[in-house]
């Protein structure tokens, strides 16, 4: 259990830390156009990272990222 608890604790800190170093450009999906997750995010060519809604709308975008415009948080 103590292994357990200590693995979810590494890998929530990294996941954390990952977030705090590389933040999103955006706060609507791009696909959807309603409130982006952290969950669902994808780096762009030029290496930004961007969220979405879903990751049905994420599947969309990685297929075809020229179609969506991402819009900059503002």
């Amino acid at each position: 259990m103590k292994t357990l608890l200590t693995l979810l604790a590494l890998t929530s800190a990294l996941t954390l830390n990952s977030l705090a170093v590389d933040p999103p450009v955006n706060t609507a999906c791009p696909v959807c156009h309603k409130d982006a997750r952290l969950i669902f995010r994808s780096n762009t060519k030029d290496g930004k990272r961007v969220i979405f809604a879903t990751a049905e709308c994420k599947g969309k975008f990685d297929q075809n990222p020229g179609k969506y415009q991402v819009k900059p948080k503002s």
